[in-house]
């Protein structure tokens, strides 16, 4: 009797693997990265190294603790996109220990602590953002001024000495940083300005000012190559920006 070899569902190869998946997002994070450095400076490209290297040591003990292969989890990139991610979201001369408490709570708690890859409930990033948010806001207000501004351009060395000692470039953190574009539009509405005048304001509405309008619109553009290839569904963030913005009418 001749027998045949079998294997278990499913027999056909996804059209996409995990690690495809994970290269296109990073892919799409580059322009906004680049919009990052232009305008805040290097410091950006210090704290994706340090998340990263975080990220991936945290993922490599807890894949030993659960007694899971570390090689295929840590070359399939998810580790690699997560830091990616938060370090966009902290200031760039933020110290060396936020993204190391920023990677345990996303890898180690939101990550793992919940079954790993595909199972967590909420988004490993943006959890280890929360969490540095909640327990060091002083930290994570410190941005910079836009750095096409002469006064407050930082170098590697200035980036360096500060993530890793927390000396302020020239000594004095209230000359190279200033209120992020939620904080000016809070101070504002408690000054009474309308609508209108808050929009004005060059930290909020108008292109260019911190920058942060173009590297929105630059963040914008990858999520919108991401759901052309089919990388992520359009109707998940078209549900909520339309949410939020349905919540946000008068």
């Amino acid at each position: 009797m001749t027998r045949f070899e079998t294997a278990p569902a499913p027999h056909w190869a996804p059209r996409s693997s995990v690690r495809r998946v994970m290269c296109l997002v990073m892919v799409a994070l580059v322009p906004a990265t680049l919009a990052h450095l232009w305008f805040f400076g290097i410091g950006i490209v210090l704290q994706i190294a340090l998340a990263m290297t975080f990220a991936l040591a945290i993922e490599a003990v807890m894949l030993r603790l659960r007694r899971q292969p570390v090689a295929p989890f840590l070359g399939d990139g998810s580790a690699l996109v997560t830091a990616w991610l938060f370090a966009l979201c902290i200031p760039p001369l933020a110290p060396w220990w936020i993204a190391a408490i920023g990677m345990l709570g996303a890898i180690g708690c939101a990550k793992h602590l919940y079954g790993g890859l595909g199972y967590n409930l909420f988004n490993p990033a943006m959890v280890g953002y929360a969490v540095v948010l909640i327990c060091f806001p002083q930290e994570l207000s410190q941005w910079l001024a836009s750095s096409l501004s002469a006064e407050a351009a930082v170098d590697l060395r200035d980036a360096v000495v500060a993530v890793f000692t927390g000396l302020a470039p020239g000594g004095d953190w209230d000359a190279v940083t200033r209120a992020t574009p939620l904080d000016v539009v809070r101070a504002l509405g408690r000054e009474g300005r309308t609508l209108t005048e808050i929009v004005a304001h060059p930290s909020v509405g108008v292109p260019g000012g911190t920058g942060w309008t173009w590297i929105a619109t630059v963040v914008a553009g990858g999520g919108i190559a991401l759901c052309i290839l089919r990388v992520a569904d359009w109707r998940t963030p078209a549900a909520v920006i339309g949410a939020t913005i349905l919540v946000s009418l008068p």
